[in-house]
């Protein structure tokens, strides 16, 4: 019996010392997770907790725990990315607001002055500019408001059933008197037959207006500005093309980020609509450009919205020719 008492308490004695020592290391390691969760969350950059241990449920809570670190610095870098956004969104406001303001109220005082000499000729050439001004400025509120409206959800996109020929044409007579006065080569070709597709009739002529804008203002220098209408198997195609200085590969997708310009005035908000105004209704743009050659803007209908009856093989295609005649013909193609 004694031999027995002295092998049983030996045994104890063993297990004791075996769970004393993975109770230890137990508190060592909860120890070393409670310290690195504190140095986590006094450090800037990214890290994590890295204990291997033969515990199963030290283990288990070191995985939940670096699951949800990453999911913490996936956050805080989408918030840091926002509030970067904001801030420049917020410095382009301010400068897109305050220097056609500085310009008007310069003006202003100018015209104030010569309404007392009586010098009206300069008085005319101020009011053209103030005017000019104010319709920059309403066009950067408007912009703003447009892009505010699409993000926060308030701008609904009704897709039905729309005709794109007569689309195209009405929004390029809209321009007619803007681009015969600065000489432009115009090519319309629209095509004499409706082509339907579905989307929102109110969207596309924004996208229309802001591309042919955008051509205006950043392809001037060529004088040369084309609307076409393509249909091939499955697509519906709209192209706004212009001759000017282009852009460049590595800025062909940054045009389309709401805070991206090249221009040394504007807010470059309205690519930005554009494309996503095109998302809303299920299609595509693109960009393809060749600087110095020319540039094309794309609005791509794909055969999910494409329903359409085939144009006409006689494109209808205007060139400077006489001035006479021009406007009639836009208005009949």
């Amino acid at each position: 019996m004694t031999v027995l008492a002295v092998i049983a308490a030996v045994l104890f004695g063993l297990l004791y010392l075996r769970e004393w020592d993975a109770n230890r290391r137990l508190n060592r390691e909860l120890v070393y997770v409670r310290k690195r969760i504190g140095e986590l969350m006094s450090a800037e950059g990214d890290g994590y907790v890295l204990l291997p241990s033969t515990d199963w449920g030290i283990r288990e809570l070191t995985a939940q725990l670096n699951r949800l670190l990453e999911r913490f610095y996936r956050q805080r870098a989408e918030d840091r990315r926002a509030r970067l956004a904001m801030m420049q969104v917020l410095t382009n406001i301010s400068h897109d607001l305050r220097t056609p303001l500085t310009v008007l109220k310069g003006y202003s005082e100018l015209l104030a002055g010569r309404m007392k000499k009586r010098d009206l000729q300069k008085v005319e050439k101020m009011a053209a500019k103030i005017e000019e001004k104010t319709d920059e400025l309403v066009t950067v509120i408007e912009q703003y408001f447009t892009m505010s409206k699409l993000e926060s959800g308030d701008m609904c996109v009704a897709l039905q059933r729309i005709e794109l020929t007569g689309v195209c044409r009405e929004v390029m007579l809209e321009y007619y008197d803007i681009l015969e006065k600065a000489r432009y080569e115009v090519e319309i070709q629209v095509g004499g037959e409706p082509v339907f597709v579905c989307g929102d009739e109110a969207a596309l002529i924004r996208i229309l207006k802001n591309l042919i804008e955008n051509a205006i203002k950043h392809g001037g220098d060529g004088r040369f500005l084309g609307i076409r209408l393509q249909c091939f198997s499955g697509e519906t195609v709209i192209e706004v093309e212009d001759h000017g200085k282009g852009i460049a590969d590595r800025e062909q997708e940054l045009v389309f980020d709401r805070n991206y310009t090249t221009a040394r005035k504007g807010s470059g908000l309205g690519l930005a609509i554009a494309r996503e105004l095109a998302l809303r209704m299920g299609a595509e743009l693109q960009v393809e450009s060749e600087p110095g050659v020319r540039t094309l803007f794309r609005v791509i209908f794909t055969s999910a919205s494409v329903k359409h009856f085939a144009p006409s093989s006689r494109a209808s295609v205007l060139r400077r020719t006489g001035d006479a005649d021009r406007r009639e013909t836009l208005e009949k193609s």
